[in-house]
């Protein structure tokens, strides 16, 4: 019961965030925002509640991740696109495994798709250095793992 209330609210906050993404945007006057040309470290905060974190290529996509504040945690979100092209690849499967600051591997926790991006609720109350482990299955049927992190301090 607990994990099928904890669902409900991930798929709420999936929507909500990537419609605050889309108004960023529409906000901007036009203007494309590309996360590469982002210059921040992973230290820094991009928006309010927003931190961005380190891109990965694996055979020819790119993985895009950043951490957002939610109500019940942190919102792990991940935007992935064809290297060459640009375009969006919103179709697949997408699950993440949380390594914690005592080495331990969490199970895998599925990624709602939502608005082009994947999202899902991370537990990150200890300060230190976290990792995640990023199993994907996307619309070419390829299986590719991305790695990203980030220091909760």
């Amino acid at each position: 019961m607990k994990k099928l209330l904890i669902l409900a609210l991930m798929v709420m906050l999936v929507p909500a965030s990537a419609m605050a993404m889309k108004e960023m945007g529409d906000k901007n006057d036009g203007m494309k925002m590309d996360h590469k040309d982002m210059k921040m470290d992973h230290g820094a905060m991009g928006m309010e509640g927003v931190m961005m974190l380190q891109d990965e290529v694996v055979d020819g996509v790119k993985g895009a991740a950043h951490l957002m504040d939610a109500k019940m945690g942190k919102m792990l979100m991940l935007m992935f696109t064809d290297e060459k092209t640009g375009a969006m690849i919103s179709e697949g499967r997408c699950a993440v495994k949380v390594k914690s600051l005592d080495e331990k591997v969490g199970e895998a926790q599925m990624m709602m798709p939502s608005q082009g991006m994947f999202g899902v609720g991370v537990a990150l109350d200890q300060k230190g250095m976290y990792r995640f482990e990023v199993g994907t299955k996307l619309a070419d049927g390829k299986k590719r793992v991305f790695h990203m992190h980030f220091e909760n301090k």
